[in-house]
């Protein structure tokens, strides 16, 4: 593989927090743990782009798909990042010069952490592709089961994904029966308050991804204490992981004020510094202390609205019952039908 420093580089253009947090976890969960993101990010970089029609989009999912089921030669990578749209992030084509170097640790990885990445990056790039078949980048979701189901695919899975690598890193640890599960509220909880911070300027570029930030923050209570828990079922030892765990968790949540401010004031609100380095410094000092973690959420629990079950009634899933049909084919195997019901990527 690639050496930390080279991923950390790449890291840090595309996403400083990730970056930060994740230079708590130890080898080679943390070498896994970069390959899983920056393939992760060049996917999205292929959806987000503006292609501008639908086939130059499709066939850049399809080539991407190809290199992650077999090793493709440079020379195809090469040709393949070159075709993206200058307009994309400088760090984002920087990522794509290197592109093929991610694609060849990728087929390098210990056979069972392949499958586990090739599985979750594949199931993802189907979700993505679901929802992104207007070629102008257009997307609107309009209730709170179609905000969950595209964040199952964009983010729960990423969930999924690196507690199959610690369970990989920790072959003695006995997961409880709904780890998963809550990997997933992780996941989705995390997203969710990325659509939040960034709702105004995916507007102005047509993605209209929350229906109702109401029903939105509301709905982040349950996921917030599905990661808590999640957090607190980690083996005590892997410190490394909780902190990268438990400072993303809590740095979301304390940013929720600032990002409403930012919202209502239409400016740049964000958390201080001085808040971030305080909270993360307590955080580290608590995140193998599962009742002190407990106890630190619940202020933030309590400061978001209540979630109305009669809030929930699925206009598009009524609309269009095919909806679950195309879910279930793609969504994986990790989840019960109980546990979809659980975080609200089906109808209860």
């Amino acid at each position: 593989m690639q050496s930390i420093d080279f991923y950390q580089s790449h890291l840090n253009r595309v996403s400083r927090s990730f970056a930060f947090c994740i230079q708590k976890l130890d080898s080679p969960l943390r070498q896994w743990t970069s390959l899983s993101y920056l393939l992760c990010r060049v996917l999205d970089t292929v959806e987000d782009s503006p292609w501008g029609n639908v086939a130059l989009r499709s066939g850049h999912y399809e080539d991407f798909e190809s290199f992650i089921r077999s090793n493709p030669k440079k020379s195809v990578v090469a040709e393949w990042s070159s075709n993206f749209p200058d307009s994309i992030p400088e760090g984002e084509k920087q990522l794509l010069v290197d592109a093929s170097l991610l694609f060849q640790d990728l087929h390098d990885l210990p056979p069972s952490v392949r499958t586990h990445l090739q599985d979750t990056v594949l199931r993802m790039s189907a979700g993505m592709r679901h929802y992104g078949q207007d070629p102008s980048g257009a997307l609107k979701l309009s209730d709170l089961g179609e905000v969950n189901r595209y964040c199952y695919f964009v983010a729960g899975i990423v969930g999924e994904l690196l507690t199959r690598l610690v369970l990989e890193a920790h072959s003695d640890f006995k997961p409880k029966p709904d780890l998963f599960k809550n990997a997933f509220h992780f996941g989705l909880f995390l997203q969710k308050v990325n659509l939040l911070k960034d709702q105004l300027t995916d507007e102005k570029e047509g993605r209209f991804l929350v229906p109702s930030r109401a029903l939105l923050l509301a709905s982040l209570r349950e996921n917030a204490q599905g990661s808590v828990d999640y957090i607190t079922s980690l083996p005590i030892e892997e410190k490394g992981y909780r902190v990268f765990c438990a400072w993303s968790l809590f740095l979301g949540a304390a940013s929720l004020p600032w990002i409403q401010q930012s919202f209502a004031q239409a400016d740049s609100s964000k958390i201080p510094r001085s808040v971030t380095e305080e909270l993360l410094e307590a955080i580290e000092e608590i995140c193998q202390d599962n009742e002190a973690l407990q106890s630190e959420i619940l202020p933030h629990l309590n400061s978001l609205p209540e979630l109305e079950d009669s809030s929930l009634d699925e206009a598009s899933v009524s609309k269009n019952p095919q909806i679950l049909e195309w879910f279930y084919r793609i969504a994986g195997n990790a989840l019960a039908t109980e546990d979809f019901k659980n975080l609200r990527l089906i109808p209860q």
